[in-house]
């Protein structure tokens, strides 16, 4: 590791104070309250002055830091520069610069984790792979700092929320593999409707074909222009298809998955909990995989170890109610699945709806028009138990029935729930907090 450390901190970035280094660094983290022991600090200045929290870094357990104002009354290692974030581009470019195994990248408007989590598992990768969700401008070259040759493969998440974003993250990445996983409407504020987002994704796929790599994305893509003027170079994904297709079943209480490639028909037994969607999300994952070079037989054992990730078809319970936790991301897509996936886990029993409604700012300005097609989709049955969490600028009271309630806020409808005894069913965007309500 520590010829790791020597390769990327290099003069032309900076310089340690002292001549001061760290032994390791596990990874890069711009919130000490998030930081883990081994973790380097990078004191960020942008939105607040990440340097008054140099102590608290210290506390957790930083392995060192990066600052542009050096405090030598701090016992940590200071790599000194003029901008961290410019450093930690920097230190990105020369990580993947020196990585001679095969980058994958993922993309898409909706399970980009998921998929991330699951080729995870089926390639065996431990340290080469981007930390829970942080895909963005900051996560991706803290995550790229720290990928080594020690693996064969490299699982890199991207997300973007704005246009011309992806150019900048798709030169860092410079992908050999690039996975669209899908597109919807999400972050609409920022890029406009969904054939714009299809064409600011599709340039990670670019990044893979001008790499001489691929893409891979599902064939429902082909609604927008920008993945029909790739489809040549990538490998397009059909459900029920003959050629690189697959075709899914629900036997006893998983879904099993066989996937044509290779002239073989490859079957696969699920694990229980995995949705239709993110079943979806292993097919990518598994034909990337497969492409890997990784054998059917690995691929089954391995994905039998999967769970649900933190708050994304969580199960958790407590005396009086069981929880069924999905309030990461939302839109119209990962609600479809969600819910389908609650009913059939739940098909019986009390059951309380507690749904944080579509915003604005994610979906555009058919935000109501979104909401009321939300809301007649409920499977709802003759008990059910509905709470709609949001501003009603968003949805039409007309839509809501009488036995509804309606709550601004998580907090406020926190009585509610704790009333009720049964399953509760917590859906929506993460700016809800719903996650709070679990008691």
């Amino acid at each position: 590791m520590k010829e790791h450390i020597d390769s990327i901190f290099i003069p032309s970035i900076g310089h340690w104070l002292y001549g001061k280094k760290p032994k390791q660094i596990a990874r890069f983290c711009t919130d000490t309250r998030s930081l883990c022991p081994g973790d380097c600090y990078v004191a960020l200045t942008d939105l607040r002055d990440g340097h008054i929290f140099l102590g608290d870094a210290r506390t957790n357990g930083a392995s060192c830091t990066i600052v542009s104002h050096p405090k030598p009354d701090i016992d940590l290692p200071q790599f000194v520069c003029d901008d961290p974030n410019v450093a930690m581009i920097e230190m990105a470019k020369r990580a993947r610069s020196m990585f001679r195994g095969t980058m994958i990248a993922i993309t898409g408007s909706f399970g980009k984790t998921t998929t991330k989590d699951i080729l995870k598992l089926l390639l065996a990768v431990e340290k080469n792979v981007t930390l829970e969700n942080k895909n963005g401008q900051r996560g991706v070259p803290m995550t790229l700092a720290t990928i080594t040759n020690g693996e064969a493969f490299a699982v890199i998440e991207v997300g973007i929320d704005a246009i011309c974003t992806m150019d900048k993250l798709a030169e860092l990445v410079v992908p050999n593999v690039a996975i669209l996983t899908g597109i919807g409407k999400i972050h609409m504020s920022g890029m406009g409707n969904e054939s714009t987002i299809a064409r600011e994704k599709s340039k990670l796929l670019r990044g893979a074909i001008k790499n001489n790599g691929h893409g891979i994305f599902p064939e429902e893509c082909l609604r927008f222009s920008a993945c029909r003027k790739i489809q040549d170079h990538c490998m397009v994904i059909r459900e029920n298809g003959e050629d690189m297709g697959y075709r899914m079943a629900m036997k006893g209480d998983q879904w099993h998955v066989t996937i044509m490639f290779g002239k073989k028909d490859l079957t696969f037994a699920m694990p229980h909990l995995m949705s239709q969607g993110i079943v979806k999300n292993f097919v990518l994952a598994c034909i990337c995989a497969l492409e890997c070079g990784i054998d059917a037989a690995s691929i089954q054992k391995r994905i039998n170890l999967w769970k649900p990730s933190k708050w994304r078809g969580e199960i958790m319970a407590t005396p009086t109610r069981t929880y069924f936790v999905d309030c990461y991301n939302a839109n119209s897509i990962a609600f479809a699945n969600s819910v389908a996936q609650f009913d059939r886990l739940f098909p019986h029993g009390n059951r309380l709806f507690v749904i944080g409604a579509l915003i604005r700012y994610e979906v555009g300005n058919g935000v109501i028009g979104d909401n009321t097609a939300l809301f007649k989709s409920l499977p709802l049955r003759e008990n059910d138990g509905v709470i709609i969490i949001g501003e009603p600028t968003n949805f039409s009271m007309d839509i809501i029935n009488c036995n509804w309630k309606v709550f601004p806020s998580a907090s406020q409808a926190m009585e509610a729930v704790t009333d009720f005894h049964g399953v509760v069913y917590l859906k929506g965007h993460r700016t809800y907090g719903l996650e709070s309500l679990i008691c």
